[in-house]
């Protein structure tokens, strides 16, 4: 299964200091590298503006992802907090995945929303 790990400032986020200059994050670095050489994951990387940043893992149970979130040391110290999402992806260059959608599949669609009583 494929999670997106979100990370956001937490109680022990340092304001008027720059992502990569926060508490614990040459260890976060490190942490993470670990798991991405492991080949666990996909992309991860900070938002622009120095406001957090997110992780798209690859595991088999959302325990997993929970385990690798709260042993992160910028989690465990209180600069990030987290949020898991499992992610459902439906289009996908790494994969190849492109459902293709087309104007025959918003009438199809329509017509169950129709059919809902939902437009």
């Amino acid at each position: 299964m494929r999670y997106l790990i979100l990370l956001t400032p937490s109680i022990n986020w340092k304001d008027n200091v720059v992502l990569h200059n926060q508490p614990f994050m040459p260890e976060h670095a490190l942490y993470v590298q670990t798991e991405y050489n492991k080949g666990n994951i996909v992309l991860t990387g900070p938002f622009g503006g120095s406001t957090g940043g997110a992780i798209v893992i690859d595991a088999a149970k959302e325990e997993d992802v929970i385990k690798f979130a709260e042993n992160d040391p910028t989690v465990k110290n209180g600069i990030f907090s987290y949020e898991i999402k499992q992610w459902d992806y439906k289009m996908s260059k790494i994969e190849n995945e492109n459902p293709d959608f087309g104007h025959g599949y918003i009438d199809y669609k329509h017509k169950i929303q129709k059919e809902l009583g939902i437009i």
